[in-house]
């Protein structure tokens, strides 16, 4: 039975993977990054009672080594899967210097824990498409210039500099997987794509007649979360490591996925939605991050279940039909016909 580590397991993605890993008669370990007893609740409500209770789940942070070589030595892992650290590239600006210890120091104490305990093991470090900043090209791949201009891009660019260096000098196997926006009913009311599908839903019930939302030109690549997990699988189970672009090579405007997500529900956008201009100074790059999966779908042999539309119209569906936290988690979802 091969044996994976998870860190940030409660997470979106930690959760579709670790019981997608579960699925594949995988023995999981996840790391909490709060006490057990907290985030006890949300994991029951994800997750079935005997995957629940398969799952060792064990609590640490990435700011302490010490943790993570307690996670390691108890796991004893096969596959190491690094989601944990700070994500959202806004709140990097407020706090720079948490940032760099969350996302790059995380990211070292990690590899080199396992480096010391588990030197065989296979590991991926989810990165971002926040390492390229303002593109030098569209569509990036492998090779584009990374010139972040975020607190959170350059700490991702420096994590997975370390992740290069670790695969390149000691030998370890570590992938680096670029992602780009990919969304799924998990995601908390903070993200665009949930408030947005919270709203859609509001409306067609009645309960609300406006949507307010800001700039709607800004441009994304968005996949499905559950495509993107199968991807970061595939990935360590290479015959080498190397470095990836998970994307669906398809740019997409706001206001694209807004008038989306309002056709799955038979409702015109434009009679409900009300923009307020950006005022925020530090921006994020709003066009041009478009990724280019060729080598991933060639070389790994990645295939996407989820288009765009289906992605989106399953987003407000599961509000529509207010999900349980256990249907949304379902790492076998697939589309339901357009």
């Amino acid at each position: 039975m091969k044996r994976a580590a998870i860190t940030g397991i409660a997470g979106q993605d930690g959760t579709y993977l670790a019981r997608g890993l579960l699925r594949r008669g995988y023995e999981v370990h996840g790391l909490l990054q709060f006490p057990f007893d907290r985030e006890e609740p949300v994991l029951r409500r994800r997750y079935p009672a005997d995957e629940f209770h398969a799952v060792r789940w064990m609590t640490g942070s990435l700011e302490d080594p010490f943790s993570l070589v307690r996670f390691l030595k108890a796991a004893r892992p096969d596959e190491i899967y690094h989601l944990a650290g700070l994500t959202d590239s806004r709140q990097s600006f407020l706090v720079p210097e948490e940032s760099v210890l969350s996302i790059t120091l995380g990211t070292l104490r990690l590899l080199e824990a396992a480096r010391e305990l588990c030197p065989n093991a296979r590991l991926f470090l989810a990165s971002s498409a926040e390492v390229f900043g303002v593109p030098a090209e569209t569509p990036q791949s492998e090779t584009t210039l990374k010139q972040p201009a975020t607190p959170y891009g350059i700490a991702k660019l420096a994590a997975d500099q370390f992740g290069r260096l670790h695969r390149e000098k000691y030998g370890q196997f570590v992938t680096v997987g670029m992602l780009y926006n990919h969304e799924s009913p998990l995601r908390p009311p903070n993200y665009l794509s949930r408030r947005l599908s919270l709203g859609v839903a509001a409306i067609k019930r009645g309960e609300t007649k406006e949507l307010q939302l800001g700039d709607l030109s800004a441009e994304r690549d968005w996949s499905d979360a559950r495509d993107v997990v199968q991807a970061m699988w595939l990935s360590l189970q290479a015959a080498q490591p190397d470095d990836f672009v998970f994307a669906s090579g398809t740019p997409k405007r706001v206001e694209e996925f807004v008038a989306t997500a309002f056709r799955a529900a038979g409702l015109d956008w434009r009679e409900f939605v009300r923009t307020t201009p950006r005022t925020d100074a530090q921006q994020q790059v709003t066009l041009g991050l478009c990724g280019n999966p060729h080598k991933a779908e060639t070389e790994l042999g990645w295939k996407r279940q989820w288009s765009f539309d289906a992605m989106v119209a399953d987003l407000v569906q599961a509000e529509l039909e207010n999900r349980s936290e256990l249907e949304r988690a379902n790492p076998a979802a697939t589309p339901l016909p357009l």
